[in-house]
């Protein structure tokens, strides 16, 4: 279902054959363009001009179904992050239980209490990372010493900057991906448009010429709008 943000199409048929449609009708056009015009000075030449132009825009216009691909790509990025952050962090608490045998004050510092919370969470994993990294820093001597390297501590504090940036590009494209969306159904109904304008005005032209009226008809009018994502 739509929300009431959605741009919804003008019409109902698949936007491919809305478009070709759309290229045979303003071909007619072309033809008749003089009889258009003397009816209504507006159907001049440039109308023709802004109508195949408007085509041509909605024809190379990318559909929002080819970036929802993208967000995909996205998720897993941010999932692959999650999966090494988890083993990041089980690999720390395994050195810090070896520094700090029996001390639940320095494991917690550590963030070992929120670790369960953290695992589904993007968020609270991020927070885990960069306290266990704060921590880790502090107490790397004694980390080394049970066999915690310095490259572990450098991956940690990596892993908390990857989280953050693979997580804010995500949402940034969530965002993108709605906009482009209302764009490219905004194109389309635009070229659909200049149809809509010739087809009315065909009704009055040529009411008593069925032949050329059936050349500008839509059959393409949407029944009930059509959510832009369908």
């Amino acid at each position: 279902m739509p929300t009431p943000t959605d741009v919804v199409r003008h019409y109902s048929q698949p936007d491919a054959a809305m478009r070709q449609n759309m290229r045979t009708m303003h071909g007619h056009y072309l033809t008749h363009q003089a009889k258009f015009q003397a009816f209504n000075p507006d159907f001049d030449a440039d109308f023709g001009t802004e109508w195949l132009a408007a085509l041509d825009l909605a024809d190379t216009t990318p559909d929002h179904t080819v970036r929802a691909g993208e967000l995909k790509e996205d998720t897993a990025e941010v999932e692959d992050v999650m999966v090494r952050a988890q083993r990041a962090a089980q690999t720390l608490f395994y050195y810090v239980g070896r520094a700090f045998p029996h001390n639940a004050g320095r494991m917690a510092a550590y963030g070992r209490n929120t670790y369960d919370a953290a695992r589904d969470s993007h968020d609270k994993m991020r927070t885990l990372l960069q306290t266990a990294f704060a921590a880790a820093t502090r107490d790397h001597a004694a980390l080394a010493a049970k066999g915690y390297t310095a490259a572990q501590l450098a991956a940690l504090g990596t892993l908390a900057e990857e989280l953050t940036a693979a997580n804010t590009d995500q949402e940034m494209r969530k965002g993108t991906n709605t906009e482009g969306r209302d764009h490219y159904v905004t194109v389309q109904n635009h070229a659909y448009g200049y149809g809509q304008e010739a087809s009315a005005a065909a009704k009055l032209l040529f009411a008593e010429d069925k032949a050329t009226l059936n050349l500008f008809r839509l059959g393409g009018d949407a029944a009930a709008p059509k959510p832009a994502g369908a």
